[in-house]
C-alpha cells in the first residue's frame, strides 16, 4: 500500500518554486498574524474587511488570464474524456462566478458553482464584460440583457449559485457533472468536511468525468510552513479561520489519499517544489506532523477520475 500511495503522489511535471513564492507583503510572519487575527477579534474580516479595503477581493478583470483560464479545463478534459464535457461544477468560485458566460460559450450546461459564503460580484455589467471578453476571445456565449440582475444573468447562462457546505450539493443530480474544477479552494475546506465533500463529488461525477483540483500547501503566512507550529485547538479555531489564513494543513499524500478513498483515481500532473525545506518550525507541533516529503510540495495540481463502483 505504501509503494502505491507514494507512485500516486509522484508529480509527472516538476516546477522549480520561484522565489519569493506566495511571500505577500514585506512583513514578518507573526506580525502578519496578528494583525489579521486582532481585526478579526473586533470584527473586521469578511466583507467588512473588503469593503474598508483591509482585504482584497478574490475578483476582478483586472487579470483576464485567470477569467479565461476555462479554456483550458475544457481543452484537458475533452482530451481525457474523448469529447466535449457538459455538466460543470467549480468549488469556491469566489468573485469568478462571473466566468459564467465564458463557460457557457465553452459548451458547459448545466453550470454549478459551490461556495461557502456568498461574496461574488452582483453588478451584472461585471458578466456582461466577460461576456465581451469572452466574443473578443472567439467564444459565443449568450447575450446577456440589460439591467437584468445577477440571477437573470446566471439563469441566461444555465448558472446555478450554491451556499453552504457539501450538503447544498445535493441539489446536482448523481452522475449528471463533466467536470468538476477547484482553484486554491480544498486546502481551506476543513479536515471534518472534506470526507463529505469528496463523497458529494463522486456521487455528481458522471462515470467518465474528470477533476482537476490546483492546491496550494504553503502557509498563508508568507509562503512557508509556519502554520506547521500550532496546535489543532488554535489552528482549527473559529478566529484563525475568520481571519482568513486557516488551511487545514494536509500535505500532498494525505490529500490524494482522502481522493483515494472517496473513490477516485488520482494523477498529480504537476507540482511546484522547493529545493530545500521552506522558513517554518524546526519541529512541527505534534499534531501538524506529516511526511517531510510533503514539506517541499508548494503546490500541485491533480487530475481525478471516478473509480469504477465495486
Amino acid at each position: 500500500m505504501e509503494h502505491r500511495a507514494e507512485d500516486r503522489t509522484k508529480p509527472q511535471r516538476v516546477v522549480p518554486a520561484p522565489s519569493g513564492l506566495a511571500r505577500g507583503a514585506p512583513a514578518p510572519w507573526w506580525l502578519k498574524l496578528g494583525v489579521k487575527l486582532g481585526l478579526t477579534a473586533v470584527g473586521l474580516h469578511g466583507a467588512r474587511a473588503r469593503r474598508l479595503r483591509l482585504a482584497r477581493p478574490s475578483f476582478g478583470m483586472r487579470d483576464p488570464t485567470s477569467v479565461l483560464a476555462a479554456r483550458d479545463w475544457v481543452s484537458c478534459a475533452r482530451a481525457a474524456l474523448g469529447r466535449a464535457p457538459r455538466g460543470f461544477l467549480e468549488i469556491g468560485p469566489g468573485g469568478m462566478t462571473l466566468r459564467a458566460p465564458l463557460l457557457a460559450g465553452l459548451g458547459l450546461r448545466p453550470i454549478w458553482f459551490l461556495d461557502a459564503e456568498d461574496n461574488g460580484p452582483r453588478d451584472p455589467s461585471a458578466f456582461r464584460a466577460v461576456a465581451t471578453l469572452a466574443r473578443a476571445e472567439g467564444i459565443a456565449g449568450p447575450v446577456l440583457e440589460h439591467g437584468a440582475d445577477r440571477a437573470a444573468v446566471l439563469a441566461q447562462c444555465d448558472a446555478r449559485l450554491l451556499i453552504g457546505g457539501p450538503e447544498a450539493l445535493a441539489r446536482i443530480p448523481d452522475g449528471s457533472i463533466d467536470l468538476i474544477v477547484s482553484t486554491a479552494v480544498l486546502e481551506h475546506v476543513r479536515r471534518d468536511l472534506l470526507a463529505p465533500l469528496l463523497a458529494e463529488l463522486r456521487r455528481v461525477s458522471a462515470p467518465d468525468a474528470v477533476g482537476l483540483h490546483a492546491i496550494d500547501f504553503q502557509d498563508h503566512l508568507g509562503g512557508g510552513l509556519q502554520h506547521l507550529r500550532f496546535s489543532d485547538a488554535f489552528w482549527a479555531s473559529t478566529l484563525v479561520d475568520r481571519a482568513g489564513v486557516y488551511v487545514n494543513r494536509l500535505g500532498l499524500s494525505a490529500m490524494v489519499t482522502r481522493f483515494a478513498h472517496a473513490g477516485f483515481a488520482v494523477e498529480v500532473p504537476e507540482a511546484v517544489v522547493w529545493d530545500a525545506r521552506p522558513p517554518g518550525p524546526a519541529r512541527p507541533h505534534p499534531e501538524a506532523m506529516r511526511p517531510a516529503a510533503d514539506d517541499l510540495i508548494a503546490r500541485a495540481l491533480l487530475l481525478v477520475r471516478p473509480r469504477p463502483a465495486g
